[in-house]
């Protein structure tokens, strides 16, 4: 005769409970983050035993301000986070006792990784998001390229034609201008002059493509992926 399958054990949490993160539990994203005293409440929960928990604002305030950096470096929710049912305790209530990192290991900067070469031009570590666009942070790029770049060197700068159409025409790159008088926009980046069809004009750096294999390509696609991405 079959056995009767049991049924499944009640849930210890449901949507609404006060709860603490327990002691010894770690950020699985950021293992150097103990997570232990976190207190927040229930938002979600589904049939595998998973809860989200929404932290309260003395938590949010409390927490260690590199989470905050890396949380925002990689487009992560702060507010919440996904935890099984073995991780969480009731909250009594009482005085918060959040855990503290001992050790916090903060990865290298890789200069194969795009995001990390952009943090080595504003002298960041591996735990900081990219800075927003401003004047400022353009100036600091702008100081930064003016001494890596080699000048002069060739690129393209497509214009439009029309509605519908346009036309790349080959320039040469001969500086960044006077050091002393920046020429820097918020709306349009670093200007560059440059040799047009015999002419000296001024262009927006971050719209150049520079040929591939020459060593100024990398520098200038970084900076303009940085420029149009965190405008």
């Amino acid at each position: 005769m079959a056995k009767k399958r049991g049924s499944p054990a009640p849930a210890k949490f449901k949507v609404g409970d006060r709860v603490r993160v327990k002691r010894g539990i770690r950020d699985t994203e950021y293992p150097d983050m103990p997570l232990g005293g976190w207190a927040g409440i229930i938002s979600a929960s589904d049939k595998d035993g998973m809860f989200t928990v929404r932290w309260s604002r003395e938590i949010l305030a409390a927490i260690h301000p590199v989470v905050k950096k890396r949380c925002d470096r990689d487009g992560m929710e702060l507010e919440e986070y996904w935890l099984g049912e073995d991780d969480l305790e009731p909250d009594e209530g009482g005085p918060l006792d959040i855990e503290q990192p001992t050790e916090i290991t903060t990865k290298p900067l890789s200069p194969r990784d795009q995001d990390d070469r952009v943090r080595m031009v504003f002298g960041l570590t591996s735990n900081d998001p990219l800075p927003a666009v401003d004047y400022e942070m353009l100036q600091r790029y702008q100081e930064r390229l003016s001494k890596d770049l080699v000048f002069p060197f060739g690129a393209r700068y497509t214009v439009e034609t029309g509605p519908f159409s346009s036309r790349t025409i080959p320039v040469k790159v001969v500086g960044l201008g006077d050091p002393g008088e920046p020429m820097i926009d918020e709306t349009y980046g670093i200007f560059c002059e440059a040799r047009q069809e015999g002419r000296l004009v001024t262009l927006p750096l971050g719209e150049l493509e520079v040929n591939q294999g020459k060593p100024n390509r990398q520098l200038i696609a970084d900076y303009s992926y940085w420029f149009w991405n965190w405008r």
